[in-house]
């Protein structure tokens, strides 16, 4: 998850782009990349993606907003049952008990976004602490105001993240590594359904193309259980 040049930063869209091949068929994940002034990134994960939590204004970038995707195919069943993520802590990044909400993806194919002040959890993807990943995704800003994940591309290895759970337990993460992607070239394994428990946290950032509207890359960041 990184960020632009010259043109004001909107809300930094995360663009996913194939499912593994555990999955019935390849979802697109976005994660909104809209209007929102001098931000660094944006989400852009499958329909599936959310939005973020910090307070921060800037100038709104007029005419700028969420990118539509390609429908996409039949998504997989979701349990029932188990503890869902609720909240979202990042020491590095100031981000203290940012709500998440569960999200999946439109009847059109577009990923569900919550507000700008909320984190989104792909809830077809796996629970915190679950093989697979977890993926998170949040705006860097919208409508002026900074997004939970508007500096994820200052996370580093080491720092850790912990997600609150429904059932009031947390599971605890530590970065493994922080890269910036082509929107096009997001890896499929940031999808995986099975292998090691990791947690993904997914925004927008590079060159922003004013032209398209959003941000040409994600920032992806990976953790593993602590």
């Amino acid at each position: 998850m990184t960020g632009p040049a010259a043109p004001p930063r909107p809300a930094r869209r995360v663009r996913a782009s194939r499912l593994l091949a555990a999955a019935p068929a390849a979802l697109l994940l976005v994660a909104a990349c809209s209007s929102g002034g001098d931000a660094d990134s944006a989400t852009s994960a499958e329909r599936a993606a959310g939005t973020p939590t910090t307070t921060t204004t800037t100038a709104a970038a007029p005419g700028v907003g969420p990118q539509p995707l390609p429908p996409a195919p039949a998504l997989p069943a979701v349990p029932e049952t188990g503890p869902e993520p609720t909240g979202l802590s990042i020491d590095a990044l100031d981000v203290a008990g940012a709500p998440v909400r569960a999200v999946g993806v439109e009847d059109d194919g577009e990923m569900q976004i919550p507000g700008v002040r909320e984190v989104g959890w792909y809830r077809f993807g796996a629970r915190p602490g679950e093989p697979g990943s977890t993926v998170l995704a949040a705006h860097i800003a919208y409508d002026g105001v900074d997004g939970v994940f508007r500096h994820l591309d200052d996370l580093g290895p080491g720092d850790t993240v912990q997600v609150g759970m429904s059932d009031g337990s947390s599971v605890g993460y530590v970065v493994t590594d922080v890269t910036q992607v082509p929107k096009a070239e997001l890896p499929a394994d940031v999808w995986a359904r099975d292998g090691e428990p990791r947690l993904v946290l997914i925004t927008c950032g590079g060159a922003f193309d004013s032209a398209a509207g959003h941000y040409r890359d994600n920032v992806v960041a990976s953790a593993r259980p602590a």
